[in-house]
């Protein structure tokens, strides 16, 4: 049967065997499945060019309307992009929009606006391209601006523009209706905004919301052996905590640490952390990274734990101390969320230099689609992390400031005296346990026990890094020109972050005056010895730093941070003075809650600790414990050997009359 212009279409030009179908076993019985299938047969039989008396004796549809299904439904442009298709053929299905075709007139009771606002956007197009635009609109980067606009805020536009044409002063729709066409804008706002998916992430959830758009399932980006892939990032922990710092004239001064810091490396495949580090930084910086991958790499030892004895899990542990053979243990790729820390150069050239691991951030590789936080594994720890720890003390800020519930965290750290040193225990406490807690992904097996299981059919064998590497991982090297001389009358030496080295080896090369050598700060926490050699790599031994910087050990940025203190005034260090201990005296004088604890104090705090704790060999809490319980056990001893000897006497007072005074003798 020709169509009106002699042509009948055919299943090749409409691309029929493209044509999406409806869950046709879903569909209802009765009119529905019946007008379906019914529509279905006719469009078949049309296209295979039966005649109209045979379409409409087994259908019931004439060539015409078959047509009109062709063109105005199976043709249509579904919102996901492709044509209707088969689809379209569902009795009742809603193709299009509802176009009102009849006058305006709503009565008084606010009938018969059925389409009205669709009606008033098609007599206007500009106004439809213009409130299309603003719904769609993202704001601008560089520009303030408003950002983002909510339904009411379009609703009010949308009614100014409308009152500029006229519409209220002729009392037009909506300014003859009870809500003013409010639910109408509500509706086309919503709209706009499911037919632009991509824009619409922006308006909803900013540039972020919309990359997570862009991203996939993670099919692409498999991990098939062990120590393929580790996630590695820094997350802030949820809570508050206080130090005390000692007073001159006795006690204590609490003040609160707003920021603290967790790096975690986790391997991808049996999701056990390798290592950690607490960083008290304002933010993460580039040696708090190299922390985490040195503690990764060398054998942990298990901090040992003040506040109970049996917070540990029986197995609780990371790798490196669970087993020998997972000690310097490297892998291929080092996966982070792009932060600059993680990527600056030198973190870069340690991974591939010690490690021999790829950085992949989401510049590179298959990250490149990635959002931020596409990186399921690690997120997920910190994740749980919060829920199992720090997110239940009262003392928490919770993830979103809403779970705080009225509570004052800062107050709580105070009053309960939650010391950094208790959030470093619980910390250690938390990562250990879970590596040692059951996985559902990991078939009920803990981290550590899944790592054992696939070391017995190791895929292939583990690479191990160098372990003077990984003792050096941490150290910071300079190259260095060498002053003094005969001709000055004084040993050579050379001057090294704001100090002045030498050595008895470097005193008698003057053939290196005026010349450059390497000066290695290869103990983190004491940059008061370093290691020298020539710039041709011959060592020159171990260099000593003169005064102030003698006495007590303290690390690099702690003395980049006093030595900028003592270049800007705020720090005076007569001579013959500690610098270190005059920082650390001037941190605890500061009284008051304007000035906040400097973190190079907390870093030189941490660090005196550790050193304090080696040469006792017990924890300074215990010892604390120790003093305290000490302490009060003298004081009740008081109290007891006092308040008997009262009781003796007043008792002895009570029974005994007070004797009968006595005449003094006149004689």
């Amino acid at each position: 049967m020709p169509t009106r212009n002699g042509q009948r279409l055919n299943a090749h030009e409409l691309s029929v065997l493209d044509w999406k179908y409806p869950d046709e076993g879903a569909l209802p019985e009765g009119p529905v499945r019946d007008g379906y299938f019914a529509r279905k047969k006719a469009i078949t039989l049309y296209l295979q060019g039966a005649i109209e008396s045979e379409v409409k004796k087994q259908t019931g549809l004439g060539l015409s309307q078959t047509r009109r299904l062709i063109k105005e439904r199976c043709l249509q442009v579904h919102m996901d992009g492709e044509v209707w298709g088969w689809r379209a053929l569902v009795p009742w299905e809603r193709i299009n929009s509802y176009q009102r075709k009849h006058k305006i007139d709503i009565d008084k009771f606010g009938q018969g606006a059925v389409g009205v606002f669709n009606t008033v956007l098609n007599q206007h197009p500009e106004l439809r391209e213009n409130f299309t635009k603003r719904i769609l609109a993202v704001g601008s980067r560089n520009r303030l601006s408003v950002y983002p606009r909510n339904k009411q805020s379009h609703w009010k536009w949308f009614l100014g523009e409308l009152r500029a044409r006229g519409y209220e002063a002729e009392n037009k729709w909506p300014f003859n209706t009870k809500n003013m066409g409010y639910v109408s804008v509500c509706r086309f706002v919503k709209s706009v905004l499911a037919e632009n998916p991509e824009s619409a992430a922006f308006v909803v959830g900013g540039p972020d919301n919309k990359k997570k758009m862009l991203s996939g399932d993670g099919t692409n980006r498999p991990v098939n052996f062990m120590f393929q892939r580790v996630e590695m990032d820094a997350h802030k922990i949820d809570g508050r905590f206080s130090v005390m710092i000692p007073q001159p004239t006795g006690g204590y001064v609490q003040k609160i640490v707003h920021r603290l810091w967790v790096v975690v490396i986790l391997e991808v495949m049996s999701r056990a952390v390798l290592g950690y580090h607490l960083s008290m930084r304002k933010e993460v910086s580039k040696v708090d990274v190299l922390r985490a991958l040195k503690m990764a790499l060398t054998k942990y030892k298990r901090m040992p734990i003040t506040f109970g004895e049996n917070a540990y899990y029986p197995k609780a542990n990371l790798p490196s101390a669970a087993s020998e053979k997972f000690i310097g243990a490297c892998w291929d790729e080092t996966s982070v969320d792009g932060s600059l820390a993680e990527t600056c150069k030198h973190v870069r050239q340690v991974l591939k230099e010690v490690v021999g691991s790829d950085l992949l951030e989401p510049e590179n590789s298959f990250a490149m689609r990635r959002s931020k936080d596409d990186r399921p594994f690690i997120e997920t720890f910190f994740r749980t992390l919060g829920q199992r720890g720090f997110q239940r003390l009262p003392n928490t800020t919770g993830a979103k400031p809403t779970d705080k519930g009225g509570r004052d965290p800062d107050e709580i750290a105070l009053t309960s005296q939650f010391q950094l040193e208790y959030a470093s225990e619980l910390l250690a406490v938390l990562i250990a346990n879970y590596n040692a807690t059951p996985h559902s992904s990991l078939g009920g097996r803990s981290p550590l026990d899944y790592l054992e299981f696939r070391m017995l059919y190791p895929e292939r064998s583990l690479r191990y890094a160098d372990s003077n590497s990984v003792s050096d991982m941490v150290s910071f090297r300079k190259l260095c020109l060498v002053h003094g001389g005969y001709a000055q009358g004084r040993r050579p030496f050379v001057y090294f972050a704001h100090g002045r080295y030498t050595s008895d080896i470097l005193g008698q090369r003057h053939d290196l005056v005026g010349k450059k050598i390497w000066v290695i700060n290869h103990i983190e926490d004491d940059v008061r010895i370093v290691r020298a050699s020539t710039e041709g790599g011959q060592p020159l031994g171990v260099l000593q730093v003169s005064s102030p910087w003698n006495r007590l050990p303290h690390s690099l940025e702690v003395r980049n941070s006093v030595a900028s203190c003592i270049n800007s005034g705020k720090l005076k260090v007569v001579s013959g003075q500690d610098a270190i201990e005059a920082f650390i005296d001037y941190s605890e004088r500061q009284k008051g809650k304007k000035l906040p604890v400097h973190p190079a104090y907390l870093e030189a705090r941490r660090i005196l600790i550790a050193i304090a704790e080696e040469r006792e060999g017990r924890s300074m809490i215990e010892i604390a414990n120790e003093r305290q319980t000490h302490e009060t056990t003298l004081a009740n001893t008081d109290r007891v050997q006092e308040i008997p000897a009262t009781r003796s006497t007043n008792s002895h007072e009570s029974s005994r009359s007070l004797p009968a005074p006595r005449k003094a003798a006149n004689n």
